[in-house]
């Protein structure tokens, strides 16, 4: 069997292959935050631009510009009919 030496060996060959990989594993996280923490920042940013949050985002820009749009393309379909019907008028009139 095993003798002590060789038992402790083994404790502090697994304690030192443990340590090296927490080691590097948080190492790598640490990379990772700093090289993906900013992109995270912006996603993050442009991310709330697209939700609304009553009035400030740019989905809401995005809907009261489409709304007006709508209310513009009623008011010119209104503007025709009425420019058409002026038309018509002058034409039976004479």
């Amino acid at each position: 069997m095993f003798d002590t030496p060789q038992i402790d060996d083994v404790i502090l060959w697994i304690g030192a292959i443990v340590g090296a990989l927490i080691a590097t594993v948080s190492g790598l996280m640490a990379l990772h935050r700093i090289v993906f923490g900013p992109v995270r920042k912006d996603i993050e940013a442009i991310q709330s631009q697209l939700v609304k949050n009553s009035g400030t985002s740019l989905r809401d820009a995005i809907d009261r510009t489409e709304k007006k749009q709508e209310e513009i393309h009623e008011d010119l379909r209104r503007l025709y009919e009425r420019l058409d019907e002026h038309i018509q008028w002058h034409l039976e009139e004479k």
